[in-house]
């Protein structure tokens, strides 16, 4: 497929917890390159079938199941015995009050209350080491508008090199998240219509480009190399 995508320009420093201020550049390339990638592009296309089959009426209880399997597309690190756990209730009704925090979309951090709630939810979810990761690329499929993927690069990026992979650094990465995308929105969502290979909305651009410039960028590498 060739690529009509057209170039944006327009720079965007992104604030971080850590400290330092991060620079999304080369924005068209790199999503274009991650776009190639059969797991990635897959991912968002099936992102994007969830979208639409909520906007239809398909509700987060019938969803679910779909998600889940899906984020092994992006190396999701949970085994097939974490899915069923989610996927049954009592977990099941756990991960639909996680989606409820976010419904309806709104932009910007999650208030105190939301943020409370999340952690006490995401820490119910189970006590594997791999938890944050594995929750996010599900959750991500389902509420992309409102959370990241979350590889322990990514969230090494945003909070920190050694931070602890634990709910509290999941809420952060959620507010962390809203907060960026509202910041930036109309420059991310631009970049979103000018991207033509797979669908994606703001969010999606934010949390795309992290994964490439936190780890991504090493699968290009060997290819040039």
């Amino acid at each position: 497929m060739t690529s009509t995508t057209t170039a944006v320009t327009t720079p965007m420093a992104v604030k971080i917890p850590s400290g330092k201020a991060w620079e999304l550049t080369d924005v068209n390339r790199k999503l274009t390159q991650r776009a190639g990638l059969p797991g990635a592009r897959v991912f968002d296309l099936s992102a994007d079938s969830l979208r639409v089959a909520r906007a239809k009426g398909l509700s987060d209880e019938a969803r679910l199941p779909l998600a889940l399997p899906g984020s092994w597309l992006v190396n999701s690190p949970a085994q097939s015995f974490v899915f069923r756990r989610w996927a049954l209730s009592p977990h099941k009704e756990l991960m639909l009050d996680i989606l409820a925090l976010f419904d309806p979309p709104r932009l910007g951090p999650l208030e105190p209350d939301a943020a409370a709630a999340l952690a006490e939810l995401v820490a119910a979810l189970g006590k594997e080491a791999t938890l944050i990761e594995a929750a996010s690329k599900v959750l991500a499929l389902l509420v992309p508008h409102a959370i990241p993927l979350m590889p322990p690069l990514a969230v090494g990026h945003v909070l920190g090199p050694g931070v602890a992979l634990d709910p509290a650094a999941f809420v952060a990465m959620v507010s962390w998240f809203g907060e960026s995308v509202a910041e930036h929105w109309e420059g991310l969502s631009a970049c979103a219509a000018a991207h033509t290979e797979v669908p994606l909305d703001a969010a999606q651009v934010l949390d795309r480009l992290l994964w490439f410039d936190s780890d991504g960028f090493k699968h290009f590498q060997k290819a040039a190399g």
